[in-house]
């Protein structure tokens, strides 16, 4: 196995892997009183455990992009992976890269906003607003896989993503109806 054969091969596992990570950070988050009442703090500490092991897929999915890159075209260009955004691009494959950044970019505000929730009064009140931005990479991650990912023409893929696509929009769909209630009251 050649070395741009055993990127690509880890590039798909972190892909994939980061996306059921998120969909289950997205299940557990979006329930958590529920996981609590349950299961008592351990559920909190699974749900940081599962988004910190998240984010951990998310960020070397790029990286292996680097390295693949490097193979490919004997350079390191963390730039291309990482912030060349383009918005009339000139491959439908750049479009869709555009996604993964996005997705990399809102979880990452995410993350932080999760880890310094309690850092003052300001991310104290707001860090759930931020967090929410889960829901927007799990979209962009979405798009980004189903149109460059090298696994999205399997039946299972198609299978397991659209369940996750029907379950995070039923979750939203929830949030969004308890929110105009809260708003009626």
């Amino acid at each position: 196995m050649t070395n741009l054969a055993i990127i690509n091969l880890l590039q798909r596992i972190t892909g994939l892997t980061a996306f059921v990570l998120l969909f289950i950070q997205i299940v557990l988050g979006s329930n958590m009183d529920f996981w609590r009442a349950k299961f008592g703090s351990i559920a909190l500490k699974i749900h940081i455990t599962n988004g910190l092991l998240a984010y951990f897929f998310i960020l070397l999915h790029p990286t292996l992009m680097i390295a693949f890159r490097y193979f490919l075209y004997g350079k390191i260009d963390p730039y291309y992976v990482f912030t060349d955004f383009c918005v009339l691009c000139e491959k439908p494959y750049d479009y869709y890269i555009n996604f993964g950044r996005l997705a990399l970019l809102s979880v990452t505000i995410a993350v932080f906003a999760g880890l310094f929730r309690g850092a003052n009064l300001w991310m104290r009140k707001n860090w759930r607003k931020l967090h929410i931005l889960n829901y927007l990479a799990f979209y962009f991650v979405s798009i980004h896989s189903y149109n460059i990912g090298a696994d999205s023409s399997t039946k299972l893929f198609i299978y397991t993503f659209w369940f996750f696509q029907i379950v995070v929009l039923c979750i939203i769909l929830s949030k969004l109806r308890q929110l105009l209630l809260k708003l009626r009251s």
